[in-house]
């Protein structure tokens, strides 16, 4: 068998996932830049425009030479501010500010970004120009130079912190395709053990309950069913083979007489009328075992209809009375006097509690009293059938219920030890169980039922 491990190539959800990270990186990477660019361009831009507003305004209500005053003085006493101001005359001359580029190198109208020659090092600075309808152009400079340090720096660390994070996603993937192998490799291995014939091997469940406890609970009820059936069929054949071959050979014996060149017709026919008994006491066994694999893989369930097993249980008591009566027994019957409707397969129940009633009558011996009973409880339905007779040790009710046990007792008995396995096939297939317990005396066989309405 190959192994898990080759087939499901651990490498593959590592590869996925490391994709994934490089991915969500990138992404994380671009949207860190973008984001943070804007954010600090928004807040400077809204301030240079301000600053721009502000000293518009004042050079139409003061004039330009004021102005230029304003901006000398600014100028002094903020050399090395991010932010730098400047007012030119329309000639081209700095009227007032800080002299930072000429008036040729100026942008015609609105904003720029250039890069100038300031306190001995190139930077790159944002120029915003406005014309003043009074006369000359103001000049706002925005150093812009730490904002992309500060935007670069912010790119950094969130890749720093990215990286870590693709590192711990490997990690969790190493971790995850180690965990997902493990549990699968006993999953498989022990469906390994099932393909070699182990019907015993059973899933290790954890107790935390995961999805794979859950699966394996599943596959550890669906093999606990398969072992009951390959354990049932087994039996079935074994005791098929041991209690047909008794009547196929007195059948054979007995057409082996009627065939005898010196019998006389009357002898040949009374062979052939025992062959044909045997015939069909074999024909019966088999029939009652089909009966009991489909109830016993529920394939009777498509037949289930509402039954009133008040009316059933009186009907089959009237059925089976004259019976009863003839081996010198009484059976008293008890129905609730409403009707107890429920979702049942009427067929195989009336072979179940005609098997019990049977058993009753022919093991109870004469002078028994057999009880019939319908009692109802809450959810549930039970059909009891009582005797007064010898019973069975509790020792062996278990066993009796499978099929083709008998006692030693019952062996001199006509039947073939399937009258109990066909009641509790019945009892499974309507969500029930077949209980015997000690009647005290005698047995007391108790077939409870889902009250399915």
């Amino acid at each position: 068998m190959t192994p898990v491990r080759s087939r499901l190539r651990p490498g593959a959800l590592i590869l996925v996932m490391l994709v994934v990270a490089i991915s969500a990186l990138a992404v994380g990477l671009l949207m860190i830049d973008r984001i943070g660019e804007k954010i600090i361009a928004e807040r400077q831009q809204a301030v240079a425009t301000a600053a721009r507003d502000y000293f518009v305004a004042f050079a139409h209500e003061e004039g330009v030479a004021p102005l230029a005053r304003a901006l000398d003085l600014r100028e002094r006493t903020d050399p090395g501010g991010a932010f730098r101001y400047a007012l030119y005359a329309e000639d081209g001359r700095l009227l007032g500010g800080a002299r930072l580029l000429d008036a040729d190198r100026l942008p015609s109208s609105g904003a720029a970004k250039l890069k100038i020659l300031n306190e001995g090092r190139n930077s790159p600075w944002r120029v915003l120009v406005q014309p003043l309808s009074v006369g000359g152009t103001l000049v706002v400079y925005e150093d812009i130079g730490e904002r992309i340090a500060f935007q670069r720096a912010l790119v950094a660390s969130g890749g720093v912190a990215l990286v870590a994070g693709v590192g711990l996603v490997l990690l969790a993937a190493l971790w995850l395709n180690r965990l997902l192998l493990s549990r699968m490799e006993t999953l498989a291995a022990t469906a390994g053990r099932i393909a070699e014939g182990d019907l015993s091997a059973r899933t290790e469940i954890h107790p935390k309950g995961d999805v794979f406890d859950r699966l394996g609970e599943a596959m550890n009820g669906m093999l606990d069913r398969i072992e009951e059936l390959m354990t049932g069929m087994r039996t079935v054949t074994d005791s098929l083979a041991h209690d047909l071959r008794s009547p196929l050979t007195r059948m054979r014996a007995d057409l082996a007489r009627a065939m005898e060149p010196g019998a006389d017709e009357r002898t040949r026919l009374d062979y052939i009328e025992l062959a044909h008994a045997e015939a069909d006491r074999s024909l019966a066994t088999l029939s009652a075992l089909m009966d009991i694999a489909r109830a016993e893989a529920g394939l009777s369930r498509e037949m289930m209809a509402p039954v009133d097993l008040s009316a059933l249980v009186g009907e089959i008591g009237e059925l089976f009375a004259p019976m009863i009566e003839d081996a010198e027994q009484t059976l008293m019957t008890s129905t609730p006097s409403e009707p107890v409707v429920v979702n049942a397969h009427e067929l195989i129940l009336r072979q179940a509690l005609g098997n019990l009633l049977h058993n009753a009558a022919l093991y109870a011996g004469p002078g028994a009293v057999i009880r019939l009973i319908l009692e109802r409880a809450p959810g549930r339905v039970r059909i009891v059938v009582a005797d007064s007779g010898p019973g069975i040790p509790a020792e062996h009710r278990g066993r009796v219920r499978e099929r083709f046990v008998r006692l030693d007792t019952a062996r001199s008995a006509p039947g073939g030890g399937l009258g109990l396995a066909i009641a509790a096939a019945c009892a499974k297939l309507h969500g029930g169980s077949l209980e015997l317990e000690d009647a005290a005396p005698g047995l007391r066989v108790v077939i409870d039922l889902a009250d399915h309405r």
